[in-house]
């Protein structure tokens, strides 16, 4: 074997450190899964106007019945629709550089790239912007920058409640005060179609939380894949479930006491995730921190993608604009990203639920 010289080690730790150094940088992010949010921005629509609106109808005119071939009919004539109505919420980031350091970094001198780096961030720095927005609420009805997030279309009801569908009102994320979603106000007397469905597990993780999750996708025809774990994302999931680590754990615990008694089902249970309905749990870091104003503590989100999802202006989708110099300094150049979004429910009491602790 021929011996290596001191200067032929050298240059191959050189050559070694420059690949490693010219590689791409490896990225930090603030959560470590997204799951929630690329499944709701993969399901996101687009369109034009100057808000989001639209009509629903939420009454009955009672005309219909059972009656003699001779009896007289019911003429009744209501107004049988409500109009909703969202603004557009606007969320915007830049970056910037300078012309002299961004052509320093270029060719043989360059470490890694420059531009690269700092586009990736500010996508990763603006996705996490706009993904705590959409698992949150407005903070007051002052907040007009902030859109009617998950918790708004799927807020908790009443306190206790085994099960129904008592989500009539949204509420502020700083002080829990309620607001109409939509604009529409909602009570068990009034315009009670327009709620969603809420139960209150009450800390209790265990087998009395099978049996909320059970009614709850009954009532509102949550169907999983019939074969586990084959899920194509972008076209078969129209249903999800999303909760905190601590339900996740505490799920998995409970399938592993069922398999002491009952032996090992490894295709039940152990599919990369604990499952309910050929469904996995899917894992939303920011659920591990309780909300008290907006989805409690422990929430259990079920959510149908095919009614609830994100609407984006049409061109102002992550909308990347041209490097611009920056004041007066002409060395210096922004560029813009900005992104015109709300969040839309064509059904509220079919499009999902809320299972958590008040």
């Amino acid at each position: 074997m021929e011996t290596i010289t001191i200067d032929q080690a050298i240059d191959i730790m050189n050559l070694t450190l420059e690949d490693i150094q010219r590689r791409e940088l490896p990225m930090t992010y603030t959560y470590h899964n997204y799951s929630l949010f690329n499944t709701l921005w993969s399901s996101r629509k687009t369109t034009t106007g100057d808000k989001l609106e639209g009509l629903v109808a939420l009454k009955d005119e009672g005309n219909a019945g059972h009656r003699g071939i001779w009896a007289e009919e019911t003429y009744n004539k209501l107004n049988l629709t409500e109009k909703w109505t969202l603004p557009w919420v606007h969320a915007s980031t830049n970056f910037s550089y300078n012309a002299i350091e961004l052509a320093m970094n270029k060719g043989e001198a360059q470490i890694y790239d420059d531009m690269q780096l700092l586009y990736r961030n500010t996508y990763r720095e603006f996705a996490d912007e706009v993904f705590e927005a959409l698992v949150s609420n407005p903070s007051a009805s002052t907040d007009k920058d902030h859109p009617h997030g998950l918790p708004a279309f799927l807020p908790y009801g009443t306190n206790g409640s085994t099960g129904g569908w008592t989500g009539y009102s949204g509420h502020y994320s700083s002080d829990a005060s309620t607001f109409n979603v939509g604009g529409i106000a909602s009570s068990a007397t009034s315009n009670a179609r327009w709620a969603s469905y809420y139960a209150d597990h009450d800390g209790d993780l265990d087998d009395s939380l099978f049996l909320m999750l059970f009614e709850a996708c009954q009532k509102l025809n949550f169907v999983g894949p019939k074969q586990p774990g084959a899920h194509d994302v972008k076209s078969s999931i129209n249903f999800s479930l999303y909760t905190s680590n601590n339900v996740i754990k505490n799920i998995a615990a409970l399938y592993a006491k069922a398999d002491d008694q009952m032996g090992a089902r490894p295709n039940v249970h152990y599919q990369l995730a604990p499952q309910f309905r050929n469904m996995d749990f899917q894992y939303v870091p920011i659920f591990d921190t309780a909300s008290d104003n907006t989805y409690g503590t422990d929430p259990i989100f079920g959510v149908n993608h095919q009614l609830i999802y994100p609407v984006v202006l049409r061109g102002w989708d992550f909308n990347v604009g041209k490097p611009r110099q920056r004041d007066s300094q002409s060395l210096v150049l922004t560029v813009d990203l900005h992104t015109e979004y709300q969040m839309k429910v064509e059904d509220r009491r079919m499009c999902g639920f809320l299972v958590n602790e008040q």
